[in-house]
């Protein structure tokens, strides 16, 4: 028998039921969650006691503040071009609920909202960085690092990047049962200026590839540390990485209109993706679409950052527009508001001539005005095709 709940829910109304399956997306801080007698567990939780032995495959998971849903996406497509029998898991791919048929390896992208409750216990486990993020969630960004923390924690191995400080500080502080591998540091695989290294040899050219951008080639240094440590060969590796096509929505260039190419880096949710987004393209040539819903991040860092060399334009919108303004101004960095986002997206395509990029890379989640960030970036691909 099914039924379903109207009423509000409180801690009472949960304390009524002896276990409830929590959706990732629901914090367990709020009181509901921290004062009910009913047991909390999370689909997770439900198959790591029901289904990983009997799949019997190891599970490498992937998180990190930024890039996991792309190395998640590379290490599935190196694993399958060299042979094995891969499976992407988490926000895309497949639920890993539906995982129960056996396979080589379960490649599963890795939230925080995820990883808090402790009950993933990856054989491995991949941290690529910590910044700050979803404190509307967390409550804190130090809360948010502990939850990231957790997955590693709870796996056999980890692996970490060597120059996050984040990440390092997190080492000392909690430390680990085992000693973590780390990637991005010059005994093993590490991005240098615009070339993907191991120790001193160079194995891949950022011009090599499709993906744009010098954090993909240290993304691609976590993907072949843990073919590394699978103890797989990595030249077919290197080989399949050059093959990997970009994900939607990350850094997707939407073709040209007169002469000015568009961008479409809707995924970007914080300041600092901006940022690694403003290191792909000409800034002096750049019209940059900023603004969405407001989670409470501090914009004056970046706004510190882009004052030395400043967009084109900044044309910001959404329900943080007049914040971000007002902290861009605070640097002296000038910046102009919009009531929605297609009238940023039209004011830009207006303004831009020849040889300018168009780049939505807003740092800021969708929710204010979008079901999410896909529906963002199907949107403004759209308002682009109207001026091809």
């Amino acid at each position: 028998m099914q039924s379903f709940n109207h009423q509000d829910v409180d801690a009472d109304l949960l304390s009524q039921f002896d276990v409830v399956v929590k959706s990732p997306g629901i914090s367990p801080y709020q009181p509901a969650v921290q004062h009910t007698s009913a047991r909390i567990i999370s689909p997770s939780a439900l198959w790591f006691d029901n289904e990983y032995r009997r799949v019997g495959a190891q599970v490498i998971a992937i998180t990190g503040t930024k890039g996991k849903s792309t190395t998640a996406a590379l290490l599935h497509h190196v694993l399958s071009q060299m042979g094995h029998e891969s499976v992407l898991v988490g926000n895309f791919g497949v639920p890993l609920i539906e995982v129960t048929t056996p396979c080589d390896y379960i490649i599963l992208e890795t939230s925080s909202y995820q990883a808090q409750d402790g009950a993933i216990c990856a054989d491995w486990a991949v941290l690529l960085n910590l910044f700050e993020e979803h404190l509307d969630w967390h409550g804190h960004v130090g809360q948010y690092h502990l939850d990231k923390w957790r997955l590693l924690q709870q796996a056999k191995h980890a692996i970490v990047n060597a120059r996050d400080r984040n990440s390092s500080a997190l080492i000392e502080q909690q430390p680990l049962e085992s000693e973590p591998l780390r990637f991005d540091q010059q005994q093993g695989f590490y991005q240098l200026s615009n070339t993907l290294m191991y120790q001193d040899k160079a194995l891949l050219s950022v011009h090599g590839w499709a993906l744009k951008g010098q954090h993909n080639l240290s993304n691609a240094a976590a993907v072949c540390t843990v073919v590394l440590a699978l103890c797989l060969p990595i030249r077919p590796a290197v080989n399949a990485l050059k093959t990997f096509q970009p994900l939607p929505h990350r850094l997707q260039s939407l073709g040209q209109f007169h002469g000015v190419e568009a961008i479409n880096d809707s995924i970007s949710s914080t300041p600092l993706s901006t940022l690694a987004a403003l290191a792909t393209v000409d800034v002096s040539k750049a019209w940059l679409l900023l603004g969405g819903f407001d989670r409470g991040l501090d914009w004056r860092g970046f706004a510190e950052q882009v004052s030395a060399r400043p967009p084109k334009g900044i044309l910001c919108s959404g329900q943080n527009g007049l914040k971000i303004r007002a902290q861009l101004a605070e640097f002296g960095v000038k910046s102009t508001v919009y009531e929605t986002l297609k009238q940023a997206v039209e004011a830009a395509c207006q303004q831009a001539t020849k040889g300018d990029v168009v780049l939505l890379s807003p740092g800021a989640p969708s929710f204010d005005a979008f079901a999410n960030y896909q529906q963002r970036g199907v949107q403004f691909e759209s308002w682009i095709n109207a001026h091809l």
